[in-house]
């Protein structure tokens, strides 16, 4: 549970990527990715915003869903495998 509040921390301070975080904390991204997920869905229940900026081709721009929080390997549009990673960001709960 302190792991995944650490990762709450890192994520509420700037927009990160799986890659950025798994370098961070020692983890491989496959390991990072799943304990993300797992962050991300008890940010949620408790009632915090979850911003995903999207992974997105840098060649012809061609953006992924918000689901694929990994970098991907290559663009389905033009084959490029120059690509932006997706950035994830946690906000505080809205105060009504």
């Amino acid at each position: 549970m302190a792991f995944r509040k650490d990762l709450w921390t890192l994520l509420s301070v700037e927009p990160r990527s799986v890659s950025s975080l798994a370098r961070q904390l020692g983890l491989t991204r496959g390991d990072a990715e799943d304990d993300l997920q797992h962050a991300l869905r008890s940010a949620r229940a408790a009632g915090h915003h979850v911003v995903i900026i999207p992974a997105r081709c840098r060649t012809c721009g061609f953006t992924f869903g918000e689901g694929k929080l990994s970098k991907p390997s290559r663009c389905p549009a033009c084959r490029s495998a120059r690509l932006y990673e997706a950035q994830i960001r946690i906000e505080p709960p809205t105060r009504a």
